[in-house]
């Protein structure tokens, strides 16, 4: 089986064994012959009384049972066929159909005895927690591995750079004053004084 060596070949404890088992035997059995022998020869003679006792009962029950079975005969090969015929598919359907029956009777045997004795059932959600964790799990690692393939990749573009805003122009007299007009030049509002 594992190469071309035996096992007891190879193990040679086990080598020793099946030689000491082999001797054993044959100690055993020259042992017990001279007395299966003798116990042959007794039981001979009364054996050949039984057999010239029983002989004739034998003869007669034959002699009249020949008449019954020729006449049950018949019957018994028209029961057999409607067994095999009708009654083993019939059963056959019956254990196939009444297996949800059977499972749920059973189911409920359980707890009406676990009721009586002032038990409950135990239920075990930890299988279904972990299920789900792993599930969700290996939902996360696919959509995750099925967005990096579909993503583009995405390079930074750098914020623009700020653009000076213009000074405006003040006249050397505005300076002076320390105000700007809010009017073109030339036009005075009515609120000055």
């Amino acid at each position: 089986m594992f190469g071309s060596k035996s096992v007891t070949s190879t193990n040679p404890a086990l080598s020793k064994g099946m030689d000491r088992l082999t001797e054993t035997w044959d100690t055993a059995r020259g042992a017990a012959a001279p007395r299966l022998e003798a116990a042959r020869v007794a039981v001979a003679p009364r054996l050949a009384a039984a057999r010239e006792a029983v002989g004739p009962l034998v003869d007669e029950a034959s002699t009249r049972m020949t008449p019954l079975i020729e006449r049950v005969g018949p019957a018994v090969d028209t029961a057999r066929t409607r067994l095999r015929d009708d009654v083993v598919p019939a059963v056959t359907a019956a254990v196939e159909n009444s297996a949800p029956v059977r499972a749920e009777a059973k189911e409920r045997a359980g707890a009406a005895l676990l009721a009586l004795r002032g038990q409950q059932r135990k239920v075990r959600r930890w299988p279904i927690a972990l299920g789900c964790l792993v599930a969700g799990a290996a939902a996360g690692i696919a959509a995750g591995a099925i967005n990096r393939r579909m993503a583009t990749p995405v390079t930074p573009t750098p914020f623009p750079a700020p653009t000076p805003t213009p000074t405006p122009t003040t006249t050397q007299e505005e300076v002076v004053a320390g105000t700007t007009a809010p009017y073109p030049a030339g036009q005075s509002s009515s609120t000055t004084g």
